[in-house]
């Protein structure tokens, strides 16, 4: 009797444990897929000031509750030849209201010339930023089918029509697979770096801005909002205030 109780125990504190496993799983995939739980973080000692990137899919935002230690935003303005975001302006307002650094970037569309791309944004930023330009560059959003040349030919003529009229380097926001296939051999601009998942690695040349989170819930904004972070102290942030860095 007692040589079969004694595997009966054995098989039942098995499936114990496999049940609890199953449990810390599901548990651990809950809280990874609500965001309560993070695995990529800046090092403060390189990365040091934390910002935010918007647009009008995080709704009306109340710029007075959003914590004051996110210094620079990011806003969407633009896309393609006549696309302007319809919270531009006023995230615009709010963020000057609290004394933040603004920015503002373009969505790059890959089925529209780069000219067409560079007059909508200057026709609707105008002066009013404090950081360079930013050309989103990404493949989500944009046609599956494209010809490469092409693409990076307007590309290029965006970037150069808006360091024209700004009379600053273009910053420019890349994801792993863009960066790599269009932007790392062809571009020495600042670069705004996506990685969510991986800490960024010394490969990737001329970073200064980095998106590390995707999903983050703040005060005054009821959608999940991106968590950015800049390279460098906020003294070396404001000397990249619209300062030129083209060659004179």
């Amino acid at each position: 009797m007692s040589n079969i109780v004694r595997p009966f125990h054995k098989i039942r504190k098995l499936k114990i444990l496999a049940i609890l496993f199953a449990l810390a799983v599901v548990i651990l995939g809950l809280l990874l897929y609500t965001r309560k739980i993070w695995f990529v973080y800046p090092d403060r000692n390189i990365y040091s000031v934390d910002g935010l990137d918007v647009s009008h899919h995080q709704g009306k935002i109340d710029w007075e509750k959003v914590d004051k230690k996110y210094q620079f935003i990011f806003v969407k303005a633009t896309e393609a030849d006549d696309f302007v975001d319809n919270r531009f302006y006023e995230n615009v307002a709010g963020i000057k209201d609290t004394q933040r650094m603004l920015g503002a970037y373009h969505f790059f569309r890959f089925d529209y010339t780069g000219l067409e791309q560079a007059d909508n944004y200057i026709n609707t930023v105008g002066d009013i930023i404090d950081l360079q330009p930013v050309v989103d560059f990404e493949f989500t959003g944009n046609p599956k089918k494209f010809d490469k040349q092409q693409v990076l030919d307007e590309l290029k003529i965006c970037v150069a029509a808006l360091e024209e009229y700004y009379g600053h380097k273009v910053i420019i926001y890349a994801t792993k697979d863009a960066y790599a296939d269009f932007i790392e051999n062809n571009f020495d601009n600042p670069i705004w770096y996506r990685s969510i998942i991986f800490p960024i690695g010394n490969s990737i040349k001329n970073v200064c801005f980095w998106q590390y989170h995707n999903s983050a819930i703040i005060e005054g904004i009821d959608t999940k909002v991106d968590l950015n972070v800049f390279k460098g102290g906020i003294t070396e942030l404001e000397r990249l205030m619209m300062k030129s860095l083209l060659p004179t």
